[in-house]
């Protein structure tokens, strides 16, 4: 997405959607209800949006720069950088090599360590991450280290 600094909307059709977070910071959705405007200049109009709360205005002249303009609905306002970030066009390379995912190996029950006789828990533990390379990046590790000390001969 590519910042917004100043902003001229193009002419909207009726029915399109905009949305804004209003002052008590809910987010407000709209339609465009009517638009009003010279047929041969589309740079200038004028059109009501049609709120839950009643009708409100916007125009081609009014500068949308703040987090309760009115604003179409694709758009999304960066809190970092304090203005509406507009969709971006495509701007993808002409020839640009796509890299596949990298797909991480799944993390087996067979692949832990099983506790030795009269190990605790935390010794075991300890051991296993020692010995099982990269243990905390597998999102699983916890649940299979949990099924296997129970599994554990007594």
């Amino acid at each position: 997405m590519k910042p917004v600094h100043y902003i001229v909307l193009n002419r909207p059709d009726i029915g399109d959607a905009y949305h804004r977070y209003s002052l008590n910071g809910l987010y407000e959705q709209a339609m465009i209800s009517s638009i009003i405007g010279p047929e041969n200049n589309p740079e200038q109009w004028t059109a009501t949006v049609q709120t839950r709360n009643g009708v409100e205005f916007l125009s081609s002249s009014a500068e949308h720069r703040n987090r309760s303009d009115w604003v179409p609905a694709d758009w999304t306002f960066d809190d970092v950088r304090h203005c509406w970030l507009a969709p971006e066009e495509d701007e993808t390379v002409v020839g640009a090599p796509k890299t596949a995912p990298q797909m991480t190996p799944r993390l087996k029950a067979s692949d832990i360590p099983s506790p030795e006789s009269n190990e605790r828990y935390m010794t075991w533990r300890a051991r296993v991450y020692r010995e099982v390379q990269d243990i905390k990046e597998y999102p699983e590790s916890a649940d299979l280290m949990k099924t296997v000390w129970a599994a554990r001969s007594l």
